[in-house]
């Protein structure tokens, strides 16, 4: 984990401890900043989903090199995610819950219904990542 001019960056090998990181990224960075309880608690609820489903579906193809950049911004709190995996087959606007038996499929649907921006592109070989959760105060 490194700290670069504000930004809070992981990066790894996706493994079962991947997402330890994640929220121990997460954690250090909540104590750095006065954040709403709501803004924090939905931020890292889409971050740890969306980084669940990088590693989870890099199992199936072998290990996959994994950046998490987190930012803190005055209006908004940033996360990227870049990876080396297989692209994602989705269409962000056709997101939805399946229905109440289902046994998967929730977690991208629920980081777009708790942030303001999430978008994916396929970019250099690698799936690149942007959520951003406006903040419901301006505080630094």
């Amino acid at each position: 984990m490194s700290n670069s001019a504000g930004v809070r960056v992981l990066e790894d090998v996706t493994r079962p401890e991947t997402l330890d990181l994640i929220h121990g990224l997460l954690a250090d960075v909540f104590a750095e900043h006065a954040l709403d309880d709501t803004d924090a608690m939905t931020f890292e609820l889409a971050v740890a989903e969306i980084g669940a489903n990088i590693i989870e579906h890099s199992e199936s193809g072998g290990s996959v090199t994994i950046r998490l950049e987190l930012e803190v911004f005055p209006g908004r709190i940033e996360a990227r995610y870049c990876d080396d995996g297989k692209p994602a087959r989705i269409d962000l606007n056709a997101v939805s819950l399946p229905d109440d038996f289902a046994e998967r499929g929730r977690g991208l649907a629920i980081a777009v219904n708790v942030l303001d921006e999430l978008g994916y592109r396929r970019a250099d070989g690698k799936n690149h990542w942007r959520l951003v959760r406006n903040r419901t105060t301006d505080q630094a």
